[in-house]
């Protein structure tokens, strides 16, 4: 059985992990020479960070986390300088997170990964078949409004 046929008898779960995992690996290809203490869930994390900041809870359900898991996540990106939080005036018990320069430039490195893999899909699927891909998912993500918003995206 070929790599195909064997793809082909995937349910669409294992397919969409396979596609993922993919993707992850084209974001960590080069990353040990520019960012080789962050994994794929620290380049995520910090996408979700807006230019503005966020509070801690609001990221943790962006990201679908809890507070103290993100918190953590967060911690070890300021000790390596990705990340940046301070407490608000008003209630000291809330932390402000913001990207640093470091961070920014992580963010454009796995963007950079993603547009190498989409126009990867795109040539090996041709542009209309791309294209149905990128409908059909939007189609079953569902109504987004919400992640939207935050992530300052129309």
């Amino acid at each position: 059985m070929g790599h195909a046929e064997g793809l082909r008898g995937l349910h669409i779960a294992g397919l969409l992990g396979v596609a993922l995992n993919r993707l992850r690996a084209e974001i960590l290809a080069d990353s040990e020479r520019g960012f080789p203490e962050l994994r794929v869930s620290h380049f995520r994390l910090l996408e979700l960070i807006p230019d503005s900041g966020a509070r801690i809870t609001d990221l943790a359900e962006i990201a679908g986390m809890t507070k103290q898991g993100l918190g953590q996540h967060i911690d070890y990106l300021q000790e390596r300088g990705y990340a940046d939080s301070e407490r608000v005036a008003g209630d000291r018990r809330v932390r402000l997170v913001r990207r640093t320069a470091l961070g920014d430039q992580a963010v454009e490195f796995s963007r950079a990964a993603i547009d190498r893999v989409e126009q990867e899909w795109r040539e090996r699927l041709g542009a209309d078949r791309f294209e149905l891909l990128r409908e059909a998912l939007v189609e079953v993500c569902g109504p987004l409004d919400d992640e939207l918003e935050w992530l300052g995206r129309p």
